[in-house]
């Protein structure tokens, strides 16, 4: 089952850098070899979608939000997607996950006290195989679910307007976890607070839902919905990930 997938990212009029940074990977499943009975068919498909926003009231977000999408990426391809073979595979994605967010924090606080830097991120990661995924989440960057319904499944780690939970800055709280699955057809929506702040309820609906899952036509809607959020008044940094869970193609960006 193939995962169609697209991303904008555009740096807004505010801020002089773009602090946020993403990774979007997929990789397609081979069938395994069984005597001389393997034909190479495809399993499916995994892939990875993360989106970091650096806070901006510290120095060098861009470093942080970097940083932390890069040692992700890396931790896709040397241990994630091995870890989807066999079944019980998101409860052991989600303990490994776990971990690398540990370790990012334990690396980040290293440099503060060696190169006295402060900085932080938020992170929220999606790893799917096929139609089932699992999610892990840190700060104020979201994740939807956009089928015939639009379900936020994360929650916001802010407190009297203030972020209280990242990579980074504030010290090390384990992040939040689920999995679920997507029906055919069913989106994820990975996003930074700059493409959602300012949009109505139920909008992703509107935007993403229903015929067209083409991957240029999917880039065109997603461009136009930051074109809305900017008529808005939005200045922000501005990041989203899109999946469908079965396409005719696979990416375009």
């Amino acid at each position: 089952m193939a995962h169609l997938t697209s991303w904008y990212w555009d740096r807004g009029s505010y801020r002089e850098t773009n602090e946020d940074s993403f990774s979007l990977q997929s990789v397609a499943l081979k069938a395994r070899h069984i005597g001389k009975r393997s034909e190479g068919r495809r399993r499916g498909e995994v892939s990875l979608l993360l989106v970091c926003d650096g806070i901006g009231g510290l120095e060098e977000g861009e470093t942080a939000s970097g940083f932390a999408a890069e040692r992700l990426t890396e931790w896709f391809y040397t241990e994630g997607i091995a870890l989807t073979a066999g079944r019980f595979w998101r409860r052991r994605a989600m303990e490994a996950l776990g971990r690398a967010f540990l370790e990012i924090q334990s690396e980040m606080e290293r440099r503060e006290l060696e190169d006295a830097l402060c900085c932080g991120t938020t992170c929220t990661l999606a790893l799917v195989k096929n139609a089932a995924f699992v999610l892990l989440h840190v700060g104020d960057s979201r994740a939807y679910r956009v089928g015939r319904r639009v379900k936020l499944l994360t929650a916001d780690h802010v407190e009297g307007g203030a972020l209280r939970r990242c990579l980074g800055a504030v010290g090390f709280q384990p992040p939040d976890a689920r999995a679920g699955r997507l029906a055919k057809g069913e989106m994820l929506l990975l996003c930074t607070d700059g493409f959602y702040r300012l949009t109505p309820d139920n909008f992703f609906r509107g935007c993403f839902y229903g015929e067209g899952k083409e991957a240029d036509t999917l880039y065109r809607r997603m461009q136009g919905a930051a074109g809305f959020v900017r008529t808005q008044g939005e200045k922000d940094n501005i990041t989203a990930l899109l999946l469908v869970n079965g396409g005719r193609r696979r990416h375009v960006g």
